[in-house]
């Protein structure tokens, strides 16, 4: 077997990013190169020389040692290929490529959200990939319908899906049997989950702790229950923010009423939430199962299980993530490189099993459905959420307006500090202005 591969050194990393840095001002004033994009004609299956691929991600925790025992599973099957996998917190990540695209030391491959597909596809540094999963028998047939689309901009697919990461219910068997509660019966309804908080709120268990000072963390629960209100976030053509609707309202009052009925501890982050949970002071956890499953399954004697999120609206839904694999813009594609690429993905892909060890659920329908999966235990009843899953919308620059907007106005209300409907309503007019403005700097890409 060749050597295996050796991850760079500081000093390799180190100007691999001080060369992104210094091509980020190319960036800033270059436009994008939104011209055709003709990939190699090649198939899967490489017999060529030996080769190295780069791929880029934000996998810096277990999940990032899990990917990188699949990718020597890999060259093991695979001798004359070798992925080199540089991983960097996320926010970096997002930050680099782009420039490493632009100054022509673009990685191969790519793993990136799916909420960050649209913003990329519009900047130009990742190529469309309708001919490539052809190639390498990939269609909608092999996934759910709705992951399987959150790839596509514009009637075209710019990434292939790995996984989701639906928001679930994480529940303390201790903290329920010791509040005379049955450890495994979580509660799956508005009724019985409220009436469970206010059994545990009488016995002076904060049961849920909102992370009001974590907007990313209150802001993806709030999404999760406008969703099963029956609201929407944005229009269909990501020009006008819905969210301060009668369905925004009522999730975030829904929200505020746990803090102010002492079902939640008032002021925490998530953070504090998942030690709480850990230490047996909280019974709920609304989390992703990337990276709760681990991270609870490695502390001793946490007696824990988990299912989809409770139907607090009208209609299920849940608030998800991908991880989807995206080739970036080269200044030329070499076929050689095209060919070893595909074959990663189709070899990743049909292998999946394996990444959901480190939490979320593989995107591949027949993954999902095999022998291997049920016995994941908490994986697999996570897995019963996936009819019901939603993302962003495909709109450049959603993740901003979420982040930046949205977000942070949700954190007043829980910290006591605004009116819900006026934090609401100064919020979508907040977003509708950075949409127009995300629509007119994306508006080539869009048109």
């Amino acid at each position: 077997m060749p050597p295996l591969p050796t991850p760079p050194t500081r000093r390799a990393f180190l100007g691999l990013g001080a060369a992104a840095v210094t091509a980020s001002a190319l960036v800033a004033c270059s436009p994008p190169d939104l011209s055709p994009v003709a990939l190699p004609d090649v198939g899967e299956g490489y017999d060529g020389p030996p080769l190295t691929l780069k791929f880029w991600n934000g996998l810096t925790g277990g999940d990032g040692a899990i990917m990188r025992e699949l990718l020597l599973q890999f060259r093991d099957e695979h001798p004359n290929i070798t992925i080199e996998m540089f991983a960097m917190p996320w926010p970096s990540f997002y930050q680099k490529f782009p420039s490493a695209v632009v100054s022509g030391l673009a990685p191969d491959i790519g793993l990136m959200h799916n909420f960050h597909v649209a913003t990329n596809a519009a900047r130009g540094v990742i190529v469309p990939l309708d001919e490539a999963a052809d190639r390498i028998g990939l269609s909608e047939a092999n996934f759910s319908e709705t992951v399987w689309r959150s790839g596509i901009v514009n009637g075209r697919r710019y990434s292939i899906p790995l996984d989701v990461w639906p928001d679930s219910l994480f529940y303390n068997r201790r903290v329920l049997e010791n509040a005379g509660l049955d450890p495994d019966d979580p509660p799956r309804d508005r009724a019985s989950y409220e009436e469970t908080l206010e059994i545990l709120a009488e016995q002076g268990i904060a049961g849920h702790w909102l992370p009001a000072i974590d907007p990313q963390g209150v802001g993806r629960g709030f999404d999760s229950l406008q969703w099963q209100f029956g609201g929407e976030l944005y229009d269909e053509e990501g020009t006008r923010a819905l969210f301060n609707g009668p369905e925004g309202r009522e999730a975030l009052e829904w929200q505020l009423e746990r803090i102010l009925s002492d079902q939640s501890k008032r002021n925490v982050s998530g953070g504090d939430a998942n030690v709480a949970f850990k230490n047996d002071l909280n019974a709920f956890l609304w989390g992703g199962p990337g990276a709760l499953i681990n991270d609870l399954g490695s502390v001793e004697d946490l007696d824990w299980g988990v299912v989809p999120l409770p139907l607090i609206g009208e209609q299920p839904a849940s608030f998800s993530g991908s991880h989807q694999f995206v080739i970036m813009r080269q200044r030329a594609f070499d076929p050689d490189r095209m060919r070893a690429a595909f074959t990663f993905l189709s070899w990743i892909s049909e292998n999946s099993i394996a990444w959901a060890g480190a939490g979320p659920i593989p995107a591949r329908r027949d993954v999902v459905e095999s022998p291997e999966f049920a016995e994941l235990p908490a994986q697999s009843s996570i897995a019963e959420a996936l009819p019901d899953v939603r993302f962003y919308p495909l709109i450049p620059g959603i993740f901003d307006v979420q982040s930046t907007i949205l977000y942070p106005a949700l954190s007043d209300v829980l910290l006591l500090n605004a009116d819900p409907q006026e934090a609401l309503d100064g919020a979508a007019e907040q977003a509708n202005h950075l949409l127009e403005e995300n629509r007119q700097k994306y508006a080539e890409a869009m048109s």
